[in-house]
């Protein structure tokens, strides 16, 4: 009886390098197995909690991070790299024309790594007279946003660990700001600290512009980075069962050994699988 050969349990080079824009982290993107398919498919696409699970098993670094403390648009960052290394760097977004004449469907296209680029913190001074920000030298990750002399608000920026907290809450937002910003603000005064925060750490979270090839009328729709590019990599990772099934069926390893395939050598061997079982 012939013996079937196992494959070996190990990764190949990272698929991307990159510096995260807010806490500056240089990090090596390992390939995804089958194992992080199996787990894009099993949960939800929008729950922050495979966020977290993703980047864990996936994000290298020099030193130990905990990655559910880093900013948001950090973790947003990381997997919008992923998507840009696994899928490709062109988007096509599709939006509706909202012209009440029109209503025809489009899309808008763009290049992810140049829309990242355009993300970046930005320094200077905010908007309003006599308003400034500066680190609290008393509470690390906390910054002070002085409005006048005798008026400071605290806050700090919002974390993949905040989003995990919040999960199910009937009002997020006040939730996100309860956590984040010290003492309480009404809604007018929360704007100022939400706009020093924007500045720290952009929201991954923009209006992209085009204009309707059917009626010439400007479309704007809003492009939600880890919405989208988390969306995408689900839609990809529901066939991760057909392959493991061709694998197994075809090279007679176990699913315990087909689970540590990089993508790279995955892709491979599947096609050459279904070839095989085409001819």
């Amino acid at each position: 009886m012939a013996a079937s050969c196992t494959p070996r349990a190990r990764r190949d080079a990272p698929m991307a390098r990159f510096v995260l824009p807010v806490s500056r982290i240089g990090v090596a993107l390992a390939q995804p197995t089958i194992a992080e398919d199996v787990l894009l498919a099993e949960h939800r696409p929008d729950d922050p909690s495979l966020v977290l699970a993703l980047v864990e098993r996936l994000a290298r670094t020099d030193a130990a991070v905990n990655w559910q403390d880093l900013p948001i648009t950090d973790i947003d960052t990381l997997i919008a790299r992923l998507r840009q290394a696994v899928v490709g760097d062109h988007v096509v977004a599709e939006a509706a024309c909202t012209a009440p004449a029109c209503g025809e469907r489009l899309d808008l296209s763009f290049r992810l790594g140049e829309w990242l680029a355009d993300q970046r913190p930005r320094v200077g001074t905010l908007r309003g007279r006599g308003r400034q920000v500066e680190c609290d030298g008393d509470a690390p990750g906390w910054y002070k946003l002085r409005a006048d002399d005798s008026d400071v608000i605290g806050f700090r920026l919002p974390t993949l660990a905040d989003q995990i907290a919040i999960e199910g809450s009937t009002d997020p937002v006040s939730a996100l700001a309860t956590r984040c910003i010290r003492p309480a603000q009404p809604r007018g005064r929360r704007a100022w600290v939400e706009s020093a925060m924007a500045r720290l750490a952009p929201p991954l979270a923009t209006p992209l512009r085009g204009q309707c090839p059917h009626c010439g009328a400007e479309i704007t729709a809003l492009f939600q980075a880890r919405h989208y590019c988390m969306r995408e990599l689900y839609d990809r990772a529901r066939f991760v069962f057909d392959d493991i099934d061709v694998l197994a069926e075809r090279y007679h390893w176990s699913e315990r050994a087909i689970m540590t395939l990089p993508l790279t050598r995955r892709t491979q061997y599947v096609e050459r699988a279904r070839q095989a079982l085409t001819a």
